[in-house]
């Protein structure tokens, strides 16, 4: 067997395991929660989470065009924040909400019906557990 010939079998024994580990690694990132639903006669929830090193926790809200939300994020070492993603649009965030925002608290009014995705995060990477409050009101 040639040098090259080993060299290539040496590297593709370690493609399949390393290509297995990043699409792992990648599907960590975000973790998809349930969609936020208020209990009957309520117009908010308050939900529990933590978030490990550089993953991120996505939560799908329903809401109507002219909704009021408000949105607050806590966490004891104040390392928690927010971003959310406009109905439909992959890199569309709602004003003073965005990727550079890095927002603990949000109030507005809705610009469209859809499914809202807040997206919590922590900055530095440090493991963190969280309170996110949302209410949403006509």
């Amino acid at each position: 067997m040639s040098e090259h010939s080993r060299i290539c079998r040496v590297l593709s024994a370690f493609a399949l395991p390393s290509a297995m580990v990043l699409s792992l690694a990648a599907a960590a990132v975000a973790g998809d929660k349930p969609q936020i639903a208020f209990a009957p006669g309520s117009d908010s929830a308050s939900l529990k989470g933590e978030i490990q090193g550089m993953d991120r926790d996505i939560f799908p809200i329903a809401a109507k065009v002219g909704q009021t939300m408000q949105v607050k994020v806590t966490n004891k070492r104040k390392l928690v924040l927010f971003h959310i993603q406009k109905p439909g649009k992959k890199e569309a965030y709602l004003p003073k909400a965005g990727e550079e925002d890095d927002a603990t608290e949000w109030k507005g009014v809705l610009p469209a019906s859809g499914t809202y995705k807040i997206i919590v995060g922590a900055m530095q990477g440090d493991d963190t557990r969280y309170v996110l409050d949302v209410r949403i009101t006509k």
